[in-house]
């Protein structure tokens, strides 16, 4: 692709990969010699998630970690030709939202397929075109997306990694030292000085939330149910914890088409009011809104507040098309010339 240069990553990137996803990539390669396949990974990220400027998702590059620890398989419908591979989306995004239920810090890290048929041994034009795609997508939750390659009957063995960066026109191949396979859970030191452990998604049960303020509460534990059930109602958001306080971020699609973020921080406890509302809606016009105060931490408010902001953002979207159209062109065509 024109303007695209594969680059080397930093030395300090580190990607932890689970020995039974490295058994598995092969497997499939294995019992599929004549057809491409591939699956979405997931695992978890450790490190600076979303930065606004490319500079700065540089150097969130060199200290970042990504954990992961499985894959969710191409699915009953996916396309797979000796030329050709495209997943069951819509199974994979069902086995997503199963996921993010039990693990609300689960990400989609990245994908691989394979080139094994033919042995090829460099991602295509069309792939590289997909990864930036999706690695830019507003909906994406994180700046990077890690992208395997099998080439061969050897299965990941033999494999070449690499990964796409929000905004960036290069992309970048990994080398034996930012790859890690190892068992178990791995993590970087939190400012404390201790382990920040990884959830494994071959463990069962729901991730406990465990805040000061408000698990330990009655009133806290009845909003916290409460929320769980508003949560369950829309498959874009889940609970997150950070820094002891607790969050529901994600995304929910207001009229069926229009893409809301939405980021409720809670107050540090049930009887506090320090909590905050952002509501985000992306496109030719972006519309922001930042709430803080008594209603700041209520989701039930926030789902609420995201209809009239999304009508809001559609109607600045509807205005800016009108003006911009400008007076009828010759022949009753409105507008410029496609």
């Amino acid at each position: 692709m024109f303007g695209t240069a594969r680059k080397k990553c930093p030395a300090t990137l580190r990607v932890f990969v689970r020995p039974r996803l490295t058994q598995r990539f092969t497997q499939e390669i294995l019992g599929h010699p004549k057809v491409e396949v591939g699956g979405k990974y997931v695992g978890f990220i450790r490190g600076t998630k979303r930065s606004e400027r490319l500079d700065e998702r540089h150097a969130a590059m060199e200290r970042l970690e990504l954990h992961v620890v499985d894959y969710i398989d191409d699915g009953p419908r996916a396309d797979r030709t000796p030329t050709f591979h495209r997943g069951d989306t819509e199974f994979q995004i069902q086995e997503f939202r199963r996921l993010e239920q039990r693990y609300p810090e689960i990400e989609h890290l990245g994908s691989w397929h394979s080139h094994h048929p033919n042995q090829l041994r460099n991602l295509s034009p069309g792939d590289i075109e997909g990864y930036r795609d999706t690695v830019n997508a507003e909906g994406h939750n994180h700046d990077f997306f890690f992208a395997s390659l099998g080439t061969d009957s050897r299965g990941f063995a033999s494999a070449r990694h690499f990964l796409f960066v929000r905004g960036d026109r290069h992309y970048y191949e990994l080398t034996a030292e930012n790859l890690i396979v190892t068992e178990g859970p791995q993590g970087s030191a939190d400012s404390a000085g201790g382990a920040l452990a990884v959830p494994d998604p071959g463990t069962r049960g729901p991730v406990p939330l465990s805040v000061p303020g408000w698990t330990d509460s009655p009133e806290g534990q009845e909003r916290l149910a409460r929320d769980r059930d508003l949560i369950a109602k829309y498959g874009g958001l889940r609970h997150v914890v950070r820094s002891d306080r607790i969050a529901v971020t994600g995304q929910v699609v207001w009229a069926g088409r229009v893409p809301v973020t939405l980021h409720v921080l809670y107050p540090s406890s049930a009887h506090t009011n320090d909590g905050l509302l952002k509501v985000t809606v992306a496109g030719s016009q972006t519309l922001e809104v930042t709430l803080t105060g008594d209603r700041s931490g209520d989701l039930a408010f926030a789902l609420k507040a995201v209809e009239s902001i999304a009508q809001c953002a559609a109607d600045i979207h509807h205005r800016a098309l009108h003006q911009s159209a400008g007076p009828p062109a010759r022949g009753g065509q409105s507008g410029s010339r496609p």
